[in-house]
């Protein structure tokens, strides 16, 4: 698997880009041959290269500049292939401000996943794993604050949204809430084998994955499309 780490902090970029190679065979299932570069010129160079990279994990701060999610949009305009791209951040979801750059960089721009750079050591460690396997991945402590500034739609609007049906869409805006199984069941007066059965359906009909894909799905739904500032952070 060939990636490309992205991010004008030399030192940190390097040192992420070693500490991935040198822990690759904990990570994915494949080689991992990763190549660091601190401009976003360069990094359009290395991804419109033959063949592009499998991967790139983009720092949305570059060149001296608090860009925010327009970094993300310049690079994929230069993205012919569509390369997979993760934002790895310094970004905090303890900032509206901020959390409204990263629901923008996944609802606009396609990124694959979301890393704090300010994150606990173990949770970054399970995201990657968890990115390099192919997977979608975002902080829970992003998803939640995406589902605590999402704003729910009146009643009526709920019914068979998404296709869902009453109680699946129940389930499905728990999900979007970052609840667990069990604290679904208990807020909803039903059995956890009956969130799983439910969770399951909405995973089908909602064509996704996962919890996290099924969240972002439900949180765009209950954002009613309104789009946030894009500008810097």
């Amino acid at each position: 698997m060939k990636i490309l780490w992205v991010d004008d902090h030399e030192l940190l970029c390097v040192a992420l880009s070693e500490y991935l190679q040198t822990h690759a065979s904990e990570l994915s299932a494949t080689p991992i041959d990763v190549t660091p570069v601190f401009t976003l010129a360069r990094a359009l160079e290395e991804v419109n290269k033959a063949p592009p990279p499998d991967l790139v994990f983009l720092d949305l701060n570059l060149d001296d500049e608090n860009r925010g999610a327009a970094t993300l949009e310049h690079f994929q305009a230069g993205n012919p292939s569509k390369v997979p791209v993760v934002v790895c951040t310094g970004l905090t979801p303890g900032n509206d401000q901020e959390v409204e750059i990263l629901r923008v960089c996944m609802r606009d721009y396609a990124a694959r996943g979301i890393l704090l750079k300010g994150g606990a050591h173990k949770k970054m460690f399970i995201g990657l794993s968890r990115i390099l396997g192919g997977e979608l991945w975002i902080p829970e402590e992003v998803l939640l604050r995406f589902a605590r500034s999402t704003q729910a739609p009146s009643a009526s609007r709920n019914e068979h949204h998404l296709g869902l049906s009453p109680r699946e869409w129940d389930v499905g805006r728990c999900i979007a809430r970052g609840l667990s199984g069990k604290q679904i069941a208990r807020e909803l007066n039903v059995t956890e084998g009956h969130v799983r059965q439910v969770s399951c359906v909405i995973y089908d009909k909602l064509r996704v994955r996962n919890r996290v894909e099924a969240a972002l799905r439900v949180n765009a739904e209950l954002g009613g499309g309104s789009g946030p500032d894009k500008g810097p952070s």
